[in-house]
């Protein structure tokens, strides 16, 4: 658009210069036509023999973490770049690698980025926009660097050590017949050694008696399966205000300053309990009630928490299914030798008539409310944590602002096996 502008200038000098036959007009055409030929070669050589190159620490990350990268811009040639604008178009927050910089001939230049986590989600690093032209900006040029890469960001987890996991009842559950890696309390007998076996399920008393290494092989835990099921109707998640969100997390370090939503908070306590869970060798499962509705099997295996960190990533307050609907249809998933934790903020007092129903055919249950009127003008949990309280069922009342590991280490209602200190309701 400049250079258009200077083409226009020149033709009316040359008029006005035949009209008024002025030596000085010729003069200055002259000077315009030479500057826009110097602009326009400048310009054509401005990007020449420029190359850039990204790379990323990690392709995996998790909120409060950091991921670090480095930009490097390279000069092949033998005249110095006076300034190259590097735009960068990456959709993870607060990210900014966009920088203006200058490079001698055959030279290079570097910077290093480092980006907290802010939000989970997936997001995509790059590409790269490569800008410059000639000093009077006349002939712009730009150059796009195609190259980009999915970046996932895991919710954070927070030391949830406190809180009591519940735990089935063992009498009358039946041994597993497949074959468990993992080492349980629940002894199925024993068989001979074979190569590539732990020597800690060695039975010393079965290879005493019998002359020969015999093994352990063990149940799966009856007791061990929990259940987490993540409410995420949308009429009933809450955002913080402005003036709350901003008061979290001044400095954006703080875990809180990112737990601004019913949402954030629902989904990591989901991902801190799935890790407590494991770290004991517990099955834990995920049912996500959003947009789609999510199921991930109990399991205990080392994928089992990647999975369910990469599903938490990616899930959003978008459902349109009540929770109570959710627990009915899912019933049957639950039993005497599993346990539910119910994560909502969901003031619906049909979904702790769910509860009731579950916990009627003896099945360890307990409810993580996160209080919706602290965060937005909402209903009050009141009624839902009175009726949940007293049906006996173990109730955590969880606000914002709240430390999740603190709050979840007291219960609402009488003793339970999920309970840590007790207080009225």
């Amino acid at each position: 658009m400049n250079a258009l502008k200077v083409i226009l200038l020149i033709l009316g000098i040359v008029v006005l210069a035949q009209v008024n036959d002025w030596p000085f007009l010729n003069q200055l055409v002259v000077a315009l036509v030479g500057l826009l030929i110097v602009a326009y070669v400048w310009s054509r050589l401005s990007l020449r023999s420029v190359s850039i190159t990204r790379e990323t620490s990690t392709d995996r990350s998790q909120v409060g973490q950091p991921v670090a990268e480095r930009i490097e811009l390279r000069n092949r040639g033998w005249f110095p770049k006076l300034w190259l604008e590097v735009r960068d178009y990456s959709t993870l927050p607060v990210h900014q690698a966009s920088r203006v910089v200058h490079v001698r001939g055959r030279g290079r230049t570097e910077w290093r980025v480092e980006t907290l986590c802010v939000r989970r989600g997936r997001y995509r690093v790059g590409p790269l926009m490569v800008r410059s032209g000639d000093p009077f900006g006349l002939f712009p040029r730009s150059m796009r660097v195609p190259g980009s890469h999915e970046l996932i960001v895991y919710p954070a987890t927070v030391d949830v050590s406190r809180f009591s996991l519940p735990r089935g009842n063992i009498s009358g559950g039946k041994a597993t017949p497949q074959r468990n890696p993992f080492v349980t309390p629940s002894i199925a007998g024993v068989r001979d050694y074979t190569t590539g076996d732990a020597f800690n399920r060695i039975s010393w008393a079965a290879t005493a008696r019998l002359g020969k290494l015999m093994i352990k092989e063990f149940d799966f835990d009856p007791s061990a399966d929990v259940w987490l099921v993540l409410d995420l109707e949308q009429t009933q998640h809450r955002a913080a205000g402005e003036v709350r969100a901003a008061a979290a997390g001044p400095d954006g370090m703080g875990l809180h300053g990112w737990l601004d939503s019913t949402a954030e908070y629902a989904v990591t306590i989901a991902a801190s309990l799935a890790r407590r869970c494991l770290d004991e060798g517990r099955s834990v499962g995920l049912i996500a009630s959003g947009g789609f509705h999510e199921v991930i099997p109990a399991d205990r295996s080392d994928r089992q928490y990647i999975k369910i960190l990469e599903t938490l990533a990616v899930v959003r307050a978008d459902g349109n299914r009540p929770l109570a609907e959710v627990l009915m249809v899912e019933g049957r998933r639950f039993g005497r030798q599993s346990g539910l934790i119910a994560i909502t903020p969901s003031t619906d007092e049909a979904w702790v008539a769910a509860m009731v129903g579950i916990v009627g055919r003896q099945v360890p249950a307990a409810a993580i409310v996160v209080e919706p009127a602290t965060f937005a003008p909402a209903d009050g949990s009141l009624l839902v944590v009175s009726g949940l309280v007293a049906a006996g069922i173990p109730t955590h009342l969880v606000k914002h602002g709240d430390d999740i590991g603190i709050a979840l280490s007291s219960t609402h209602g009488p003793g339970s096996p999920v309970g840590g200190r007790t207080h009225d309701g």
